[in-house]
Formats: C-alpha cells, sequence, structure tokens
C-alpha cells in the first residue's frame, strides 16, 4: 500500500464514530470491513487468521493501520509478514504481549510479539517500550537467552524520566541509530487516561514522550509502516462516552498527524541525502 494510505480495520464500528481520518489532504482512506470474520476476538484462530491474511496481503505492510481495540493488536504480527527484508520494530504497549500461548499455538493479543520473535525471519530486533518493571521482569524469566538478546526494554519507568536517546548517555542511544528500516506500533494503553480511554489496564505515559522517541528513531532511518489499536468499543454511557470518544478521536488524529508529517518530510527530501 502506498505510504499516505490510512487503512481503518473495521472489527467492532468504533472508527465509525470518530473522525480523526476525516481531516487529512493528500492521505488515502481505505476500510477494511472485518466484522463478518469470526474467532478474532483477543485470540484469533486458524480460519479467523486465514482471513485477516487474505484481506492485507494485497495491501502490503506500508501506510498508517488502525487496528481498533487493543484485542486485535496481535494483527501487527499479520502486517509484520507482509515486510520482505530485515528490520526493527519498536513496540508501545503498558503490556508486553510475550505470553506463552494458553491454547496450543493460537494466535493472541497477549502473546503475539513472541510469536513474531520465534516465527519472522526478518524480524532483527525489537525494542519494547512502556510495560511496567515487574512486567519485564516476568517477561525476561520466560523467553529464552536467545530471544532476550533480540529485546530492548525500555520500562514505564525509564519512559517517565524523559530520557535523551540522542544525547549518547544510554544504552538504547547507539540502537536507535540503526541503518534497518522500522515498523512502529503503538498500543494506547501506554498513555495515561489523561489521553486515552481503552479496555484494558492502562500506563502514565505522556504523547510527548512517546512522540519524542518515536521521531529519535526516525531521524535516521526509513520507516516502513505503523499502526495504531486501543480503542474501547463497549466504553462509558451517555455523557462520559462521548468524552471518552473525543479523548480517543484526538489521540488517532496526533498519531496520523505524526505520521502524516514524516511521509510530508521524506517526500519534500526525495533526491537529497536524507538518511545519512
Amino acid at each position: 500500500m502506498k505510504e499516505n494510505s490510512v487503512i481503518l480495520m473495521n472489527f467492532s464500528g468504533i472508527y465509525e464514530t470518530e473522525t480523526f481520518y476525516e481531516k487529512w489532504q493528500g492521505m488515502e482512506v481505505l476500510w477494511l470491513d472485518c466484522r463478518d470474520i469470526q474467532g478474532t476476538n483477543c485470540y484469533c484462530d486458524e480460519v479467523g487468521e486465514r482471513a485477516l491474511k487474505q484481506r492485507i496481503e494485497p495491501l502490503g505492510p506500508g501506510g498508517i493501520h488502525f487496528l481498533d481495540s487493543g484485542n486485535y493488536h496481535y494483527v501487527t504480527k499479520l502486517w509484520l509478514d507482509q515486510i520482505k527484508e530485515p528490520f526493527e520494530l519498536l513496540v508501545f504497549d503498558h503490556h508486553t504481549d510475550m505470553q506463552q500461548p494458553v491454547f496450543g499455538d493460537i494466535l493472541s493479543c497477549g502473546g503475539w510479539i513472541l510469536e513474531a520473535l520465534e516465527q519472522n525471519e526478518h524480524l532483527n530486533h525489537v525494542f519494547l517500550a512502556g510495560p511496567p518493571e515487574e512486567a519485564v521482569k516476568k517477561a525476561k524469566q520466560e523467553i529464552s537467552e536467545e530471544l532476550q538478546r533480540k529485546v530492548t526494554w525500555i520500562s514505564e519507568k525509564e519512559m517517565g524520566k524523559g530520557l535523551d536517546f540522542q544525547s549518547g548517555q544510554t544504552e538504547l542511544s547507539g540502537q536507535t541509530q540503526s541503518p534497518l528500516p522500522v515498523y512502529i506500533s503503538i498500543d494506547k494503553d501506554i498513555l495515561s487516561p489523561s489521553f486515552a480511554r481503552t479496555n484494558w489496564d492502562q500506563g502514565e505515559a505522556d504523547p510527548a514522550d512517546v512522540c519524542r522517541l518515536i521521531q529519535t528513531f526516525l531521524a535516521r532511518r526509513p520507516l516502513i509502516g505503523m499502526d495504531v489499536c486501543g480503542e474501547n468499543p463497549e466504553g462509558a454511557d451517555g455523557p462520559e462516552a462521548e468524552e471518552e470518544r473525543r479523548i480517543n478521536d484526538v489521540a488517532n488524529e496526533a498519531v496520523l498527524k505524526l505520521y502524516s508529517g514524516h511521509i510530508g518530510r521524506m517526500q519534500a527530501c526525495q533526491g537529497k541525502e536524507y538518511y545519512q
């Protein structure tokens, strides 16, 4: 898909109540209706996974994909499967999403990163930002040493410190300068409820910290694509529901603005040595 594509994956109908995607000239909006696919909520069975792959394969990994609620964060793994070159993955999430499967090898929102690490031969490294320190410690104990070497952990506490990743003062500073292209996945449950309302327990991150780390990664490397999840289809009722919708609409618009701005800079710099 073209880099200026906005793909709305419609599992619940939640995006029909939002307007963030209507405001951007030059961005091509594509609705991908998935409401007829069974076996996709939190866990994705073989039939559901096959149906989803058939719908996204013609599109390729480019563009920005809105995945609905965090129940469908595993769809990121399916977008990553479209990438046919070495790449790195930057994930923002309040959870590690590295749980061992409970029901056989079924794909799930709680274990998709682990499955991607184990199965995707092109995935060189994962940067996981946002989980609490205890969750990071637990995940490290449950995955192999080989996979641990392919993951850089940025805990919720480290995110809150406002580290200057470009200063050279942290281990991450050098790693962000890799020449490999990056795919970025954002679960809005990393954010404080002041900035997003999701159907999962949330962190306390500020959008500025998320944006700053994204900009650090994109300073000298290509962006393959991006996705966003963290809606709340079964949210509040009454006046509170309208406020919840407004908050999530603003959050989605901010991410789309960041993505659109990066694409605009890339296009403006075509023919120049942008990635040096």
